[in-house]
């Protein structure tokens, strides 16, 4: 069941992305338009929530502090992409997102939480490493300072990952339920991003401009992409209960790969290289090695 429900999880995240994309071909790439669109997604993710907890308020201070280090965490990471992809350097950024994602909690987790040394999972995770830089290779030029930045985000987004399933797997404090964890996520995800986009200073910086979109369509893409992003989180925390973060998140970043390839097939008409290809084929691979 956990492996079904990380699977629907992974195809919501692969649907999400899509949104994300159209999103940024309505609104823009820039900082105020992701700082925007975190805002509005934090703020639909609580109020969705709070309804799917029976608009009832429970509260842990354990819950909370995690909700806003792993928000925090997030929107770091961001920002620092907003940085490393003015370059143009997406495949270097891509890369060191999505191996963080997954190679942290997996040392984590074998380190920390006593998990299992399985042969089959160490090869499994060689094998998803070279996907995802097959994925999305190509020649960049990367400066120190990049380097540097992308480090950094390999480390935060391996933070979210650690920190989601520690708050699920916690026996010492008393924590919110998974659904009440989404909801102070996204609480938290609305109020730092509102933070900056208060402090944001630019050309498109005005009031008005930061707390509103170009197209209403925009509006309802951050509403569908919260919903199907909340439930996909969901998905993911009640899976972190009993699966390992040594199979989770290696999960995750393969599906995610191969997901989101099909749905840029479906919905954006993308054509695939033959490195993608061969990529795809190994988080093929890479996954049943998991499972």
């Amino acid at each position: 069941m956990n492996y079904l429900l990380v699977t629907i999880a992974t195809l919501l995240l692969a649907f999400d992305f899509s949104l994300s994309k159209k999103y940024q071909s309505l609104e823009g790439a820039a900082p105020i338009s992701g700082l925007k669109f975190n805002a509005f997604i934090g703020l639909f993710t609580a109020i969705i929530f709070f309804a799917i907890s029976g608009f009832k308020i429970q509260f842990s201070a354990f819950s909370v502090i995690l909700a806003f280090a792993l928000s925090f965490c997030g929107m770091l990471y961001s920002v620092l992409g907003f940085k490393i992809l003015k370059n143009g350097n997406v495949a270097v950024y891509s890369i060191f997102l999505m191996s963080g994602g997954m190679l942290l909690p997996y040392i984590f987790g074998l380190l920390v939480w006593n998990e299992q040394i399985n042969a089959f999972r160490i090869i499994g995770i060689v094998v998803m490493l070279t996907a995802v830089m097959l994925y999305d290779f190509k020649k960049t030029k990367t400066t120190k300072s990049q380097l540097l930045l992308c480090i950094a985000v390999f480390i935060l987004n391996g933070m979210v990952s650690i920190i989601s399933k520690y708050h699920q797997i916690n026996i010492t404090y008393e924590a919110v339920d998974s659904a009440g964890f989404v909801m102070y996520s996204g609480l938290a995800k609305c109020l730092l991003s509102t933070i900056l986009l208060l402090f944001y200073k630019g050309e498109d910086a005005k009031f008005k401009q930061k707390f509103s979109f170009k197209k209403r369509i925009g509006f309802y893409i951050t509403v569908f992409s919260a919903l199907i992003g909340g439930v996909s989180y969901l998905l993911q925390l009640i899976g972190a209960k009993d699966l390992p973060a040594t199979v989770l998140y290696p999960l995750v970043t393969g599906g995610n790969i191969i997901f989101s390839s099909i749905a840029g097939k479906v919905f954006f008409k993308e054509k695939f290289n033959k490195l993608q290809i061969i990529s795809i084929i190994l988080c093929f691979v890479g996954t049943f090695l998991f499972l």
